[in-house]
């Protein structure tokens, strides 16, 4: 799908093909590289000032859950075509089967492009040849006794190669996995988008299949296991010398 600008009236409504009601379609993405994860510390919500977001309902401030996922635009046409047909079918739910074809329709492009400064503004340059997508979940506010505690919950679940359950930490930039979530159709801003929601992380694949990788960026905190050598061997492991001597 590509980017059409809107020179006239709205041709179409949201929701056409489905009496006014959303449709929420569930995916599963293929194994990506993980560009920035947010899954366990909630971001604000801004709007266009930078202002965070009051929900209206609650009062409270809006914050979210998020994922970004890259993949090289080898797998436009190979394991990203499941993922491209599902929204095919998601614009049809939102806009009508007429909306590939609408020239009023302003539909943003689905997966964003590394190599279009409109979308990669800060010429990152470990995105360049790559197609990227962001997946954001709600966080929910903890309030006891009626007060917001500014703390939320509703992170996704995350597990390994095996199922295993991980800890937040083992998720970071640069790390290999896959999203579940929900894609629908939205509007924000006289704008058209495919949206993509937060479910839940599965790390794995990569170079060792166990979903770990370099780390993108440096402003983070290096892994531990690369600073320091092992201080002494489990004592489950036959011959164990116990406790190396530092001295």
């Amino acid at each position: 799908m590509t980017m059409q600008q809107q020179t006239g009236p709205k041709a179409t409504a949201l929701y056409a093909g489905n009496g006014g009601k959303p449709l929420f379609r569930e995916f599963i993405t293929p194994i990506g590289q993980v560009m920035y994860s947010y899954h366990d510390v909630p971001q604000p919500v801004t709007d266009d000032a930078g202002n965070q977001q009051i929900d209206p309902k609650t009062g409270f401030p809006k914050a979210e859950y998020k994922v970004t996922l890259k993949w090289a635009k080898a797998e436009l046409d190979a394991g990203l075509i499941p993922m491209r047909q599902l929204a095919a079918t998601v614009r049809d739910d939102a806009w009508g089967p007429q909306a590939a074809l609408d020239t009023w329709l302003n539909l943003q492009p689905f997966l964003r492009d590394g190599d279009n400064p409109e979308h990669n503004t800060k010429r990152a340059e470990h995105l360049f040849g790559h197609v990227y997508l962001n997946f954001k979940g709600k966080a929910d506010p903890v309030v006891l006794n009626g007060e917001f505690q500014k703390r939320y919950t509703g992170a996704p679940g995350l597990i390994g190669p095996y199922q295993e359950d991980l800890m937040p930490v083992d998720m970071y930039a640069g790390a290999y996995a896959r999203v579940s979530g929900i894609m629908f159709g939205t509007e924000y801003m006289g704008k058209r988008f495919i949206s993509t929601r937060l479910n839940n992380i599965q790390k794995g694949g990569g170079p060792n299949g166990d979903g770990n990788g370099e780390r993108i960026g440096g402003g983070g905190r290096p892994d531990a296991k690369s600073q320091f050598d092992a201080l002494a061997v489990h004592p489950g492991v036959t011959g164990a010398p116990g406790i190396k001597n530092l001295l």
